[in-house]
């Protein structure tokens, strides 16, 4: 199984540049615990790299996050990265996993009837308490997550994209190309567009499989697609899962339910259990905790607790 990599390539005389990603063990542990249908989970595959690929291009501290607001099965898909291409995603159904047909589209799951939406989010790390992260919101008009995430990209960027996105049950893959205004190099062929000089590279990228995206490593495949243009590398990035879930962060949700429907959770079921969405581990909080939690100064909560 190749490496989970990432290799950005630079087109220094088309002001064009070009990232290549194959992902193996940090899918795996992004979807290992989540049993999504095998459409939604090649989805929020597709969405992850698609993340990945985009934060490489942004100078930014925080969270970039990805996400769509689905109408149909998915009710909610989220790709959320962070500093040092650490990743993590999930998705939420609408309905029963087995409902989901195998040959559901992506506008079968997030689509059905015209309201999705697709969303990116920029969280700085330095925001200030109240302020509200970027975000910029776009209805889905795609039949595919590339051709959506194309579009929106060249209209909110302004900057030609082009997008290719596979996923399976071990491995993910994609290639992000895109024009920019300047490279540092010669400067590109003046009397050509954007469009122009991004169709030359195109052709190239146009020629790889989905079994090319899913199963050969970004080097060798960037090479085996590009090596006619003479790219410079001009970086290599391992992306890795990490999630963030912690008891403190459990505590917080717990409490900002309010002690009255804490305590009813925990007369009804007598514990309180929580399943992160993004990783699977559980937490559970029992009538000890919970009375520590909203009455700290006469209970002294345990100092083990951990997920499980």
């Amino acid at each position: 199984m190749a490496d989970d990599k990432l290799v950005k390539l630079l087109f220094l005389d088309k002001n064009c540049h070009a990232e290549v990603l194959h992902l193996g063990e940090c899918w795996q542990n992004i979807i290992r615990n989540q049993h999504l249908p095998v459409p939604v989970a090649h989805m929020l595959g597709e969405l992850t790299c698609a993340a990945l690929m985009l934060a490489v291009n942004l100078k930014f501290k925080g969270a970039v996050i990805l996400q769509i607001q689905g109408d149909g099965p998915v009710r909610l898909a989220l790709v959320e990265v962070r500093d040092g291409l650490t990743v993590r995603a999930t998705a939420q159904m609408n309905v029963k996993a087995e409902e989901v047909p195998e040959n559901a589209t992506f506008k079968d799951l997030v689509n059905a009837h015209g309201n999705g939406r697709c969303a990116i989010i920029l969280d700085a790390a330095d925001r200030a308490a109240g302020e509200q992260p970027y975000q910029s919101v776009v209805p889905l008009t795609g039949e595919t997550v590339a051709k959506t995430l194309e579009s929106f990209l060249t209209q909110s960027d302004q900057l030609s994209t082009r997008l290719w996105l596979a996923a399976g049950e071990t491995s993910a893959g994609g290639i992000l190309l895109q024009h920019v205004a300047n490279t540092g190099g010669k400067g590109g062929d003046s009397e050509k567009t954007p469009e122009e000089t991004l169709a030359e590279i195109t052709v190239y990228a146009d020629t790889v499989t989905r079994e090319e995206l899913l199963y050969d490593d970004a080097m060798t495949l960037a090479r085996h697609l590009f090596w006619e243009l003479n790219p410079t590398v001009s970086k290599e990035l391992n992306p890795k899962f990490q999630c963030r879930c912690s008891m403190a962060g459990i505590r917080s949700i717990v409490k900002s339910l309010g002690k009255d429907e804490a305590e009813s959770i925990i007369k009804e079921r007598g514990t309180i259990e929580v399943t992160c969405s993004f990783c699977g581990a559980k937490y559970v909080m029992d009538a000890i905790d919970v009375e520590a939690l909203f009455h700290p100064q006469t209970v002294t909560p345990p100092t083990t607790s951990q997920p499980q």
